[in-house]
């Protein structure tokens, strides 16, 4: 059977994907799954066992800029008549691709898709009924399953799918982190700790404001028990022009936290499965630390921790920060204000979580006294 997977973007929709893959993957252990992804995420998929072909494409492939480019990818998939075509995104891009495509294709129904329009360009619709977007993505591979199998009644557990599947992390990879951490002697002993701070996000309301981050390394770096036990490493300066200019102030008043270089995104992974906690806004770094079954310390304000929070680890769960914020998904906190076009502290939710609380809730997950 040959199953073609439509998640273009982004990095944390991806994450979201994987435990559908392999529920197909334990169902159809002899599927040949390929997945169309663009560049930005595409390292996360690189010459993983579970999928036969990975179909990269640019970041912005419907512009007339990467078109030829696009356009020679989109034949190439259309040459296999698919088995399955899932569409998990549903939104334009993604159905300008399966419009091109030659198979039967699964998506989710008029109330469930990103973008209404798209179950138009879909043969079966699914009406999930779900909490967290990875069970609304276990929904869509479950109804193509049950089209495709009598056989089939109902889904593993995640616990059970993260026995049986799990990423490959090359060896390179490895070492490339594991050389880091002994050069700049963050491993130096086996009592040796550290936490990931991983400020960056795509939407600017999403952002935890840059002062709050410095106020916060502060905090943790003039307690004597942290210092103790603990590194802090800020993830993101090569990618984020918040951890770009949380780096900078770092270097600026010397501060002993590190920052990495821009590690792909498997050498990340495995950055993140050797740390004790990773504290981030509502990113993929921070979905990645959950699906490694990581502990992590969410922030979420615009977005909701429920639907596209931690789920995997019940722990990262339980230390998710909601912040209340109106505005719900909108890339602002209401309307701009000044000549750079930035929200004022007041309009800006994401300032309603003080960075003494934050650090109350590192210490806590840490087992510290404050």
């Amino acid at each position: 059977m040959k199953i073609l997977i439509l998640r273009v973007s982004a990095i944390g929709d991806v994450i979201h994907t994987l435990p559908a893959i392999f529920l197909i993957k334990k169902i159809f252990p002899n599927a040949k799954i390929s997945w169309v992804v663009q560049e930005k995420a595409a390292d996360l998929l690189q010459d993983q066992p579970f999928l036969e072909n990975i179909f990269v494409l640019p970041n912005k492939f419907l512009t007339f800029k990467n078109w030829k480019k696009s356009s020679t990818k989109v034949l190439e998939i259309r040459k296999t008549k698919w088995d399955a075509i899932l569409d998990f995104q549903g939104i334009l891009k993604t159905s300008v691709l399966a419009a091109f495509l030659k198979g039967k294709k699964y998506g989710f129904s008029f109330k469930h898709s990103r973008l209404w329009l798209t179950s138009f360009f879909t043969d079966k619709h699914t009406k999930p009924d779900y909490q967290n977007i990875i069970q609304k993505n276990l929904a869509l591979a479950s109804d193509m399953l049950m089209h495709k199998t009598s056989s089939y009644k109902s889904s593993p557990t995640i616990t059970e799918l993260k026995k049986l599947f799990k990423l490959k992390i090359p060896q390179n990879n490895k070492n490339i982190i594991n050389n880091w951490l002994e050069k700049n002697n963050i491993t130096k002993s086996v009592l040796q700790k550290f936490i990931l701070l991983a400020p960056n996000t795509t939407w600017d309301s999403k952002h935890w404001p840059q002062e709050n981050w410095e106020i916060l390394f502060n905090l943790l770096l003039n307690n004597k028990s942290f210092v103790e036990n603990y590194s802090i490493v800020l993830v993101g300066k090569g990618f984020g022009e918040q951890a770009k200019k949380l780096s900078q102030k770092i270097s600026n008043q010397n501060l002993n936290i590190f920052t990495t270089p821009n590690f792909n995104l498997l050498s990340t992974c495995y950055l993140i499965s050797k740390s004790n906690l990773l504290i981030a806004p509502d990113t993929g770094i921070l979905h990645l630390a959950d699906f490694l079954d990581k502990k992590s310390i969410g922030i979420f304000g615009p977005t909701h921790a429920k639907k596209h929070g931690p789920f995997i680890n019940s722990d990262n769960i339980e230390n998710v920060i909601q912040i209340k914020c109106p505005h719900h998904y909108q890339k602002t906190h209401g309307k701009s204000t000044g000549k750079d076009k930035k929200t004022s502290i007041n309009q800006n939710c994401m300032y309603k979580l003080s960075p003494e609380k934050l650090c109350d809730q590192i210490f806590k997950v840490l087992n510290l006294n404050g």
